[in-house]
């Protein structure tokens, strides 16, 4: 099955336009169009010159050039490349107009606080922040081999003989290195809440890149067990979790999104879709989702226990991240590919974590596994502590 096969032409197929904000159910189904933002202001405008979220003005054609070029656009801004005057280093500059009525203040400065707090060689690193009258200016580093969307886009498109989308062997390594991020997020009380292939960009085109996590829009911290749970519907339909559209949830949303983003690297399409937004989230809350032996008859029984513990409808039976660190499969990707005493070291540090039980042996080899509420039941797996 291909890209196109789960998409047709006409379909309004999965990509970013799906919204990416503080999702209201009422909401229209089709997506905005965004206007290209300028990389420089006009200092004499007036429009929010009281609407201070750094603290002070500046001008940031001071001390970067900024390339014209358009790299990406949002809901809220563009972004472009740009180079230091000063030492020449090239870097990322993210421009995000005030005056759009969907970008709150608070949440614009809780975005940049929570990057200046990130220190974490898979989270991108905040440079610089320049405000004018009309924008705000995120400068970060540079990633200049693209989204992880774009390569799923990529390889589910050549590959139309049954093979996997990403090898496992590619997958469990970007996936190592995302739970890695998260883990470290978690641990500071950072949510992320928009965890998606679109959000994950390779540090440069090669094929063993790092990846980067970016774009902390909709991030916040959350004290958890001090604090209520999260009630506020945020998120991108393909990837968001079903208790975040109860409207009760906690940092477990992020595992379940890295679940679908695990699904979707090994087969090339979403685990949940829709015509609309609407229509995905209604698959979201049935939890309903195959493994169909064309596109998963290759993967390993690992990789799919992997994915059917993250997409847990319950997040008490959910992975933790802790867990999913120390699940067989990233495990076992560790010792093929990291030197023999960091292996050993890894897997000593993570004695003390809640081992995974994998039962592989009681899988079905009929021509499409269902998974979802009775996942439990049919292959008996034993619910996580």
């Amino acid at each position: 099955m291909t890209f196109d096969e789960v998409f047709p032409d006409d379909a309004i197929k999965w990509t970013s336009h799906f919204d990416s904000v503080p999702y209201d159910e009422k909401q229209a189904d089709t997506p905005t169009m965004v206007p290209i933002t300028p990389c420089y202001s006009n200092e004499s405008s007036t429009s929010s010159a009281d609407n201070f979220i750094t603290g002070k003005f500046s001008n940031i054609e001071y001390k970067y050039h900024i390339d014209p070029r358009v790299l990406g656009s949002g809901h809220h801004g563009s972004v472009r490349a740009c180079i230091d005057r000063t030492n020449r280093r090239r870097h990322a500059v993210k421009s995000i107009r005030k005056s759009d009525p969907a970008v709150k203040p608070g949440g614009l400065a809780r975005e940049i606080k929570l990057l200046r707090e990130m220190k974490h060689h898979s989270v991108v690193r905040l440079v610089d922040v320049h405000e004018d009258a009309e924008y705000v200016h995120l400068v970060t580093d540079l990633c200049e081999g693209g989204e992880l969307f774009d390569k799923i886009v990529e390889k589910s498109s050549d590959n139309d003989d049954g093979a996997a989308c990403f090898t496992e062997d590619d997958a469990a390594r970007i996936m190592y290195q995302i739970l890695d991020a998260v883990s470290y997020m978690h641990k500071r009380g950072v949510v992320h809440r928009d965890l998606k292939p679109e959000n994950l960009l390779f540090e440069t085109a090669s094929e063993d890149s790092p990846i980067n996590i970016i774009d902390f829009g909709l991030s916040r911290k959350h004290r958890e067990g001090l604090e209520p749970l999260m009630s506020t519907v945020v998120g991108t339909p393909y990837y968001i979790a079903p208790e975040v559209l109860k409207r009760k949830y906690d940092k477990s949303c992020d595992l379940w999104s890295v679940g679908v983003i695990a699904y979707t690297m090994l087969c090339g399409y979403p685990p949940f879709n829709g015509a609309n937004n609407s229509d995905v989230h209604a698959a979201v809350r049935r939890g309903r989702y195959r493994f169909p032996s064309a596109d998963w008859a290759g993967t390993s029984r690992e990789a799919r226990d992997f994915i059917r513990r993250l997409l847990q409808k319950d997040p008490r039976k959910r992975m933790n991240v802790e867990q999913a660190l120390n699940h067989p499969w990233i495990v076992q990707w560790i010792a093929n590919h990291v030197d023999t005493d960091a292996a050993t070291n890894y897997v000593e540090d993570r004695q003390h974590i809640s081992s995974v039980e994998v039962v592989l042996n009681g899988l079905s080899t009929r021509d499409s596994i269902i998974c979802g509420d009775e996942i439990e039941e049919r292959l008996k797996i034993p619910l996580l502590d």
